[in-house]
């Protein structure tokens, strides 16, 4: 079994842990999988991959236990991406996978979808305290961790090119003071606020 995460009107979640969600009821887009378009219920691999429901007060999370083979993975921001250019949602179709092929933190936001009612025995109302233990805070922060943690075993420069070019940024906002030489290895950003110089190294020209 896979446990997964969806939210509910508050007032629905009494009936679902008793009788379950119907796919003909709950289902929010229907997606070519294998040879057949299916109807789908787009549930998340974490609550908090869309803070917007967690912190909405009239909804509330259930989670669900599910077999996996009604259980596929695909990239979410591919298909809100692709509501307006055909070509994302192209991406978005090939991103579908079993539940099983698919590996933490692949995708920035992934969404299961579920393709079969569920039984109210598959439905439980989450504990944010006492229950399942989620492995990570949110998909988006593994996702983002993941890119850069590759990016430094290939460029070991890379901690130095990433904050130069945030720094830079800063400086284009006001916020820091740049101070540099075209003959020196290394660039100064002054933060007159609090009276810090951040020093970083120049991106090398080898990439």
């Amino acid at each position: 079994m896979v446990e997964v995460y969806f939210y509910l009107p508050a007032q629905e979640v009494e009936n679902a842990v008793e009788c379950g969600l119907k796919l003909s009821k709950w289902y929010d887009k229907e997606v070519h999988i294998g040879l057949e378009n299916k109807k789908c219920m787009s549930a998340l691999l974490n609550p908090k991959d869309d803070m917007k429901k967690y912190k909405d007060e009239s909804l509330q999370c259930v989670k669900l236990e599910l077999y996996p083979r009604y259980c596929y993975v695909a990239d979410r921001y591919l298909y809100e991406m692709g509501l307006t250019h055909p070509e994302i949602m192209d991406l978005y179709k090939d991103s579908v996978m079993p539940i099983e092929q698919y590996t933490f933190g692949l995708y920035r936001l992934p969404e299961c979808l579920v393709t079969s009612t569920i039984i109210g025995e598959q439905v439980s109302l989450l504990d944010r305290g006492l229950g399942s233990p989620v492995l990570f805070d949110k998909s988006e922060e593994l996702y983002i961790n993941n890119i850069i943690e590759d990016y430094k075993e290939t460029y070991e420069d890379f901690n130095d090119v990433l904050l130069y070019y945030f720094y830079c940024n800063l400086e284009k906002l006001g916020k820091l003071t740049r101070i540099e030489d075209d003959d020196k290895e290394f660039v100064v950003f002054l933060d007159k606020n609090i009276g810090r110089a951040f020093t970083i190294k120049k991106p090398g020209i080898s990439w």
